[in-house]
């Protein structure tokens, strides 16, 4: 696997490959990030979102306190737009692509945080035809729920690669930050399918108990358990 030195944005939020993240840069340690990545070819504008386990953006301080909790797997940030304003802040719109696995986290040398990475390949794993049907028919209920409740539009049309489809679908659930993370941790498509089908179902069963719609019961009836 491919090792190297990337910048990383520590975020409260879990970016998933294919994803579009709007950032707000304001803080001097991520102007000096911004200014780094600006200065590369457009091909090699990026950096790392990891997620925080505990704390937040503001209160990450690593520079005195340490490096900060973070996840072991994140998602290479790719920028595609960058506006600056007068009084140095800027705004970004990136796009996730590539995961990583943090394998050590570089505290000096920079006002920024740093880490040693490797590229984590993807691969569809033991996927089955019927594995992958059975994700994209439970969203496909969970949206015309949400329709029914909210008049709230389908999302874009389903992607047609496994790995693709396993990170759109968990895009689309409201899924707290540990659920998403498990699923960018995930090794396959395979594993996050299963995953993402089973917190579909679980979503599905809170629509029907908090909301008062009917959800057919061949859809809840294996177990939402991912353990």
């Amino acid at each position: 696997m491919r090792v190297a030195v990337i910048g990383l944005f520590p975020l409260n939020h879990v970016l998933l490959p294919g994803m579009p993240l709007p950032l707000h840069v304001f803080e001097q340690r991520y102007r000096d990030l911004v200014d780094d990545v600006e200065s590369r070819s457009a091909a090699q504008r990026a950096f790392g979102v990891v997620a925080l386990r505990s704390g937040t953006e503001a209160a990450n301080k690593h520079l005195r306190t340490g490096a900060p909790d973070l996840a072991d797997v994140g998602t290479l940030a790719e920028v595609v737009e960058l506006e600056r304003s007068p009084d140095g802040t800027s705004d970004l719109l990136c796009v996730g692509s590539r995961r990583f696995r943090v394998l050590h986290l570089i505290t000096e040398g920079s006002t920024y945080l740093r880490a040693e990475v490797e590229f984590l390949p993807e691969v569809q794993g033991a996927l089955t035809p019927q594995q992958e049907q059975r994700a994209r028919d439970l969203i496909g209920v969970y949206d015309t729920a949400l329709r029914r409740l909210a008049g709230r539009p389908t999302g874009d049309t389903l992607a047609g690669d496994a790995t693709q489809l396993s990170f759109q679908i968990a895009a689309r659930l409201p899924l707290a930050p540990e659920d998403r993370q498990a699923l960018l941790a995930d090794d396959d498509a395979a594993s996050r399918l299963t995953r993402v089908a089973s917190l579909t179902r679980r979503e599905l069963a809170l629509l029907e108990r908090t909301r008062s719609i009917a959800v057919a019961p061949t859809v809840l009836r294996i177990a939402v358990s991912v353990n």
